[in-house]
């Protein structure tokens, strides 16, 4: 059975990371950069460019840094019965120790909330829902590593831009507070900017701009004990009552029951 002894989600570093392991750890660890990154390979560090993934092997040495700037990442650490992991990760060729580009990575970023919002939940069947969950969350990581999107020269010299403001967003450090004003920052219409958006995401960039309002709020409902007003409005939210509204629509409960 595959268990999960930690996890993380959209944390954040503001000053960079030096991470150095020498002797690794007694789990496995799936790590999913949301910047820029460089990964120690063959004694060598190796410059990786967001979204990035990468698969740590147990008792093996990490190594990884940013030296400039905020560093973002989502972590798993993953227990199993002995090569049981391995096993299904050479069923799904997916590789340790190599970075993986998805550059589509919605679908990743919802399954690893839902995984991190269930490794705080309790219940008869608790163990196994993590387990099931954990071997959907690799199937389809699977899947999308295999099946990359080819995108068309146009949508390609669009996307280092557009994945910046992605991993803006979901890193807290976007202003802007509407789809036009995160057009009119690349000079493109509302329209051409949201067909762009979908064709490289498969979501409307409305979509994430609410997403992302609802991962900070989940952030500070946890690490502050700010009032759920405050927050609301640190979130861009007018008033708490639209706010706990959408929030319970995406987490499914309320603010107050979530910091509980």
């Amino acid at each position: 059975m595959l268990e999960i002894q930690r996890i993380g989600c959209n944390f954040i570093h503001p000053n960079g990371i030096q991470l150095e392991c020498p002797k690794g750890t007694e789990t496995y660890l799936f790590l999913y950069f949301r910047s820029d990154v460089e990964i120690k390979i063959n004694d060598v560090y190796c410059p990786q460019r967001e979204p990035c993934f990468y698969l740590f092997p147990r008792n093996t040495p990490q190594y990884y840094r940013k030296q400039n700037g905020a560093f973002n990442n989502d972590w798993m650490h993953i227990t199993c019965a002995e090569d049981e992991l391995e096993n299904l990760f050479m069923q799904l060729q997916i590789p340790f120790e190599t970075p993986m580009i998805i550059h589509n990575a919605t679908i990743i970023n919802n399954l690893m909330a839902d995984l991190r919002n269930e490794f705080f939940l309790v219940g008869h069947h608790h163990n196994e829902i993590i387990d099931a969950k954990l071997r959907a969350f690799f199937y389809k990581f699977s899947d999308m590593l295999h099946e990359e999107i080819t995108f068309s020269s146009k949508l390609i010299r669009y996307r280092e831009a557009f994945v910046h403001i992605r991993n803006q967003l979901y890193s807290f450090q976007s202003d802007a507070a509407s789809v036009p004003e995160i057009a009119a920052s690349l000079n493109l219409s509302v329209s051409y900017f949201q067909h762009i958006y979908k064709e490289l995401f498969g979501v409307s960039l409305t979509h994430d701009i609410i997403h992302s309002r609802i991962d900070k709020a989940c952030h500070l409902l946890h690490s502050t004990r700010d009032s759920i007003s405050d927050i609301a409005y640190s979130c861009g939210y007018e008033n708490k009552e639209h706010f706990s509204r959408q929030f319970k629509e995406i987490i499914g409960c309320s603010p107050k029951d979530y910091r509980n």
